[in-house]
């Protein structure tokens, strides 16, 4: 009698022999990890802390090996942390751990527990010597007794007392550690050694089962798979209205049956694919019949044809004048994008221009350092250019320096920058004190704002602090247009205020600038800023830094050398504006009196 291999006698099969292989590994590996956990819990429960608490031990005795010879030979005072240290090993902590090791010996063979034992005595043979040292010699006052010196120092004459003793110690010492360390590597290796037969036997039964896999993928895909996989393809194609004549192939079973019917189903649809197949090639000539009255796709299908036909002219008459006026479009945006492009670098090259220039008018570091060798210049413009500088310069026995901060940011900025610097050299040949140098620089930066022949005149100005101090008496003078001047001396700020107008801006003969003095000390601060640091925006609420905010953060760094001043400044500006945009310029000087 014939037995029909059917669809589910042949998965069984294979699922049968599929957990027979299962079942092996899962024997093979359990067996692999009971013997690796019992290795496993001997290392851990027995020779690691039996290894770790003789090498605490060893270390404990070298280190009281050390702290003896300390005692005997360097005299130190009784609350030395050396002599504390000392007493307290030999005491408690060296004991304490012998018992250790001594709970753990327990485990060992008897040859080791007669080391153990050896060790012992010697322990406490050491610990003996330790305690006739702290005898001899029991404080500080004790080293002066050259008798109880010398007693203690023959103590520690090679090859007899604590040396020889504590030399028989290291010995036995190194011999109970190198055999703990032999057995520990040597259940390891075990381990190992069960491991990599696991591992042999994993990859041999893997190899099996890969191999029987193989032959079950094989028998099934060509029994089962193979057929199902074809069939699905053609149902899915006939879904999408794709249809091919290659028949499905098939055993007796089953699939056989479906697969029969759908090569007949598939048959049937062959002549529509092929209509389809001309005329999405653009062959609106070939002639095509519906299958039947009921065919609504081979109806469809003809209707598209129709369609298609007078569609095409149409649509190729578009894209022709379609083409041509995007051609026309883009021909005048590649013209513009050259001509935007070279405006672009002509203007860029001005800019950079004008920071060579700008750049080449303010004074070099080593300048500022030859004047003032303690002090800073925290510098940030907003753009490329700006409209803060900075200015110091040497007159007979004054020191003269000024920060300013002209109307705007940028290139206008920096124009205004050009002006002011400018009448500061103009001028400071021939005056010297600040109020005398700003009431001629304000003359002369009016004249250069305000046009020829008209009354109209530019609205630019400039807000500036100067400084002047006598080398020989410290003496400072000072004169400002809108920008203060702090001198902190002692955790107090001293701010001498500036006059309430600007410079060159609305220029009136009848107005002058006031002079105020201060005599300087030693090691006064002093700083001159523009209004950029405390106008900042940022923070928590995104508000200003504000002037009280800066005077309290010059107050807590003022300590500090400059250097640093200038990184701890720049570090709370870039921490308080955090992701917002710098909202001007920004400029700081700080000079330290010596």
């Amino acid at each position: 009698m014939k037995i029909r291999l059917t669809i589910s006698r042949r998965i069984g099969l294979g699922f049968g022999l599929f957990m027979l292989v299962v079942l092996v590994v899962i024997t093979v590996t359990n067996r692999t990890i009971t013997k690796s956990r019992e290795i496993n819990t001997r290392i851990n429960e027995e020779f690691a802390p039996s290894l770790s608490s003789l090498q605490e031990l060893d270390n404990h005795l070298m280190r009281s090996n050390d702290l003896a010879r300390q005692w005997v030979f360097v005299q130190k005072r009784d609350d030395d942390p050396d002599r504390l240290e000392f007493v307290l090993l030999t005491r408690n902590v060296i004991p304490a751990q012998l018992r250790i090791v001594e709970d753990y010996a327990g485990m060992w063979d008897n040859e080791r527990r007669k080391q153990m034992e050896e060790l012992r005595k010697g322990v406490m043979e050491l610990l003996d010597y330790y305690s006739q040292i702290q005898i001899l010699l029991p404080g500080f006052d004790s080293y002066a007794d050259p008798v109880q010196t010398m007693m203690a120092e023959e103590l520690f004459i090679p090859g007899t007392s604590v040396p020889l003793v504590y030399d028989k110690l290291r010995w036995n010492m190194s011999g109970l550690i190198e055999y703990q360390q032999s057995i520990m590597k040597t259940e390891i290796e075990a381990m190992n050694r069960s491991f990599a037969k696991l591992r042999f036997l994993m990859i041999n039964i893997s190899l099996g089962t890969l191999i029987a896999g193989v032959l079950i993928a094989v028998l099934t895909s060509r029994s089962i798979v193979r057929p199902v996989e074809s069939l699905r393809r053609k149902l899915h194609n006939l879904s999408q209205g794709i249809y091919s004549l290659h028949p499905v192939k098939a055993g007796d079973d089953e699939i056989g049956d479906m697969a029969r019917a759908v090569n007949v189903l598939i048959s049937n649809f062959e002549k529509t694919k092929e209509f389809s197949l001309q005329v999405g090639a653009g062959n609106f000539h070939i002639q095509y019949s519906p299958l039947s009255e009921h065919d609504e796709l081979g109806k469809a299908l003809l209707k598209m044809r129709k369609d298609l036909a007078s569609y095409r002219n149409e649509m190729e008459q578009k894209v022709s004048e379609q083409t041509r006026e995007i051609r026309i479009q883009k021909e005048a945006v590649e013209q513009q994008k050259e001509q935007i492009t070279e405006l672009y670098h002509d203007l860029q090259s001005s800019i950079d221009y004008a920071q060579r220039l700008q750049e080449s008018i303010l004074p070099d570091d080593a300048l500022i350092r030859k004047m003032f060798p303690d002090s800073f210049v925290l510098f940030r413009p907003k753009a490329t250019v700006s409209g803060d500088f900075y200015w110091f310069k040497e007159l007979g026995n004054k020191k003269v320096f000024a920060a300013a901060d002209c109307t705007g940011h940028g290139v206008p900025g920096a124009f205004m920058s050009l002006v002011g610097h400018n009448a500061l050299n103009q001028v400071t040949k021939v005056f010297t004190r600040p109020d005398q140098i700003l009431n001629n620089v304000d003359r002369r930066s009016g004249e250069v704002m305000r046009h020829k022949g008209t009354d109209d005149s530019l609205r630019d100005g400039m807000d500036i602090a100067v400084c002047a101090i006598d080398q020989n008496t410290l003496q400072l003078e000072y004169s400002g247009a809108h920008n203060p001047v702090y001198i902190i001396r002692n955790h107090e700020l001293t701010e001498l205020e500036s006059d309430p107008f600007s410079i060159g801006s609305f220029y009136r003969e009848d107005r002058s600038f006031t002079c105020k003095q201060y005599q300087l000390r030693e090691g006064d601060c002093i700083y001159l800023f523009s209004d950029g640091y405390a106008d900042q925006f940022g923070g928590p609420k995104n508000k200003k830094f504000m002037r009280k905010q800066f005077r309290n953060t010059l107050l807590s760094i003022y300590h500090l050398p400059m250097a640093e001043q200038k990184w701890r400044l720049a570090e709370t500006l870039d921490r308080w504006k955090g992701s917002q945009e710098q909202v001007d310029d920004i400029l700081v000087i700080g000079v330290k009196v010596e």
